[in-house]
């Protein structure tokens, strides 16, 4: 098969090995922390795409290929709706087939149909050769994984082709070659299938029934009101029970009584994985087939975007299943005349992708990087992914997996260092906090200080000649409104540049000797000017600095971080009356001075507090803030060689603290 089919987002993926644990191939390497999809070794089956809860891992989109074949004019596009179709729409039948026809599909077919063709021609196979091991190949995610993890098991595969192939190929004949067939069902797997160059390439796009009700959503249809329509031929029969455990057996009418087969039905990839790793020393000198799906049904299948519980999905397959036989159990006798000639045969060649096993001393070698010398060591605690510590070993040798997976190691390791460097668990955690934060401010101010550079002249242009039309055109009322918005709007937009040159600047502190308490009520005098009125709420001041007490300081800039946090405290309060209260005093620490910025707004949301020092984030409405005033209180404190932080409890309010040195070597130009 061919084409990459996962693709991982490095700026989602967060090390937290899921992806790795729930891949049935173990096709996850990971590099630099970052979890990656190895191309050849990946089956497709998608299961990471469905676990990632962080987004990280996606399949690849038909969406965009599927409405150009739509849009073409003179081209006939058919859609081919997968058994397991209503376990993604939750319309009656009729009406989805209505949707598929009013967003521009010229067919809708079953291809259950397809599947009764695929049933047929198991029946014959099983006939032809009534000893040996047979594995069902309807399930493109277990063909791969026999071809790449058991190759020895590669000619037990059943030579034939899909129910989804089988079905393109009876169009066609139907309806012409030229007809464009686009594939819809809950299958990832189905996305490399169709790609595969050992099979006919009959098949030009592949939709997940999550990506059928992105298109309904783009070109605005509602399969809940779209007009019931009925299917196109060829007509399905029995094996519209096709995508539940079992069903290419019952529709394939292989009941024990006929062949008395040993028959195998295993669904779900721990079950599926363990039957196949059995086979290997099975007896093959009697009949068995297996029939093997790599998701529980395809009712499961990671192409679904559904809350229901996966009983629910099956439940509504089976009562499709039921009304569809209680219309008509089988297709006409003449469907099966007419697509006899058919090619549904097919070939699998293996594609060896198992690893070298690592020697026993290789893997207690790696093993004692991690602190694993003796076999009580061995947690198995699967936080890396792998079931065992020797199997993830394994995968250390091989290049898919880092010493750095180990959980309980890294958590060791942590705890030693700590207590070597006498410094607590969470002043470590600060310290990492505060070097992110660093980076993120030094990249995003020279972001800022380039773009700051090129508005600030055409503003000064727009700004200028906005008044000057303002002058000339004194007489028309009709424009002064407008004329002073864009002088108003273009005032606003200096002044977010000049917030972004603040930020940006990389200037020396000019530390003296500062009067606390005058520097306090000037930046309080300050921020109260600029607060706009709070409608019938009243919002006062309170300052309380401790007598007397004098640190070293940057005056200006010290003052500029009073003014944004009392600013702050006061917007929190919007909508209601209170206090905003300005402390300083000596603190906790000896040699050092500590401020703090009370109020009693609503507090700041959890989900905000890990964001509130970075950039451009803000809760403020739009023209009300720039998300850059506590990002520039950070860069100006840390530059003080202090720390800030807050308190915040919802519904009570919030109190930034700040802890500056009171006294700096060599004062006056630092």
């Amino acid at each position: 098969m061919g084409g990459t089919i996962i693709k991982t987002d490095k700026q989602n993926c967060r090390r937290c090995y899921t992806c790795v644990r729930d891949c049935p191939a173990k096709a996850i390497r990971i590099q630099d922390g970052q979890a990656f999809v190895v191309e050849e070794r990946c089956i497709a089956c998608g299961n990471c795409t469905r676990v990632c809860s962080q987004n990280a891992k996606s399949y690849l989109s038909g969406i965009e290929r599927a409405l150009e074949l739509l849009a073409q004019d003179g081209t006939a596009v058919a859609a081919l709706l997968a058994p397991s179709f209503p376990a993604g729409f939750a319309a009656p039948a009729e009406q989805v087939v209505g949707a598929f026809r009013a967003v521009g599909f010229d067919y809708v077919v079953e291809v259950a149909q397809g599947a009764d063709m695929v049933s047929r021609a198991y029946k014959e196979y099983i006939e032809a050769h009534p000893t040996g091991l047979h594995i069902a190949t309807a399930c493109p995610a277990v063909a791969e994984y026999v071809r790449k993890y058991h190759p020895e098991l590669t000619g037990n595969l059943v030579p034939i082709v899909s129910p989804m192939i089988a079905t393109a190929l009876a169009v066609k004949e139907l309806f012409g070659q030229d007809v464009r067939c686009v594939f819809v069902g809950p299958c990832v797997a189905k996305k490399a299938e169709a790609r595969d160059a050992g099979l006919p390439r009959v098949i030009d796009e592949v939709l997940t029934l999550q990506e059928a009700n992105s298109v309904f959503a783009k070109l605005g249809v509602d399969p809940f009101t779209a007009a019931p329509a009925e299917w196109d031929e060829p007509a399905a029969g029995r094996a519209r029970v096709f995508p539940l455990p079992g069903g290419l057996l019952e529709s394939a009418g292989l009941e024990r009584g006929m062949l008395d087969p040993d028959v195998l039905v295993v669904a779900g990839q721990d079950d599926t994985i363990e039957v196949l790793d059995s086979l290997r020393t099975a007896d093959t000198g009697k009949t068995l087939l297996v029939e093997a799906l790599m998701c529980n049904g395809c009712y499961c299948g990671p192409g679904i975007t559904s809350d229901e519980p996966g009983l629910l999905r099956k439940r509504r397959v089976g009562d499709y299943v039921a009304e569809s036989r209680r219309q008509r159990a089988d297709p006409p006798a003449a469907d099966g005349a007419r697509f006899a000639e058919l090619p549904l045969g097919r070939a699998y060649v293996c594609d060896d992708q198992r690893c070298e096993q690592p020697s026993e001393d290789e893997i207690r070698d790696i093993l004692a990087h991690t602190n694993k010398f003796f076999p009580e060591d061995e947690l198995n605690c699967r936080a890396c992914g792998y079931p065992t510590c020797r199997a993830k070993a394994a995968a250390v040798h091989a290049g898919m997996a880092e010493e750095a997976m180990c959980l309980p190691f890294m958590i060791d390791q942590a705890e030693r260092v700590c207590a070597e460097l006498h410094v607590p668990w969470s002043d470590l955690r600060d310290v990492h906090r505060h070097i992110i934060n660093t980076e993120k401010l030094a990249s995003m101010g020279q972001m800022a200080a380039g773009v700051a550079h090129e508005l600030n002249n055409p503003l000064s242009t727009i700004l200028l000649y906005s008044h000057i039309l303002s002058k000339k055109l004194a007489d028309r009322e009709d424009l002064g409104h407008d004329l002073k918005l864009v002088a108003e709007e273009s005032e606003r937009c200096k002044k977010i540049v000049g917030s972004l040159l603040d930020f940006a600047r990389q200037s020396r502190t000019h530390i003296e000797g500062v009067d606390v308490e005058a520097l306090v009520r000037q930046a309080v005098d300050g921020a109260a000017a600029t607060i706009e009125p709070n409608g019938r709420h009243e919002i006062s001041f309170e300052i309380d600095v401790s007598p007397g007490l004098q640190a070293d300081l940057d005056r200006d800039q010290i003052t500029q971080v009073l003014v944004n946090l009392v600013k702050n405290a006061a917007e929190a309060m919007e909508g209601r009356s209170g206090v905003v209260r300005v402390s300083a005093c000596d603190a906790a620490e000896q040699g050092r001075v500590h401020f703090a910025v009370s109020d009693q707004g609503n507090g700041i949301p959890q989900s905000a507090r890990d964001k509130v020092f970075q950039p451009f984030f803000t809760t403020k409405s739009i023209g009300k803030g720039t998300g850059l005033g506590l990002p520039i209180s950070y860069g100006i404190v840390k530059m003080h060689q202090g720390t800030i932080w807050f308190d915040s409890e919802t519904g009570q309010g919030t109190t930034f603290h700040i802890e500056l040195p009171k006294v700096h070597a060599g004062a006056k130009g630092v």
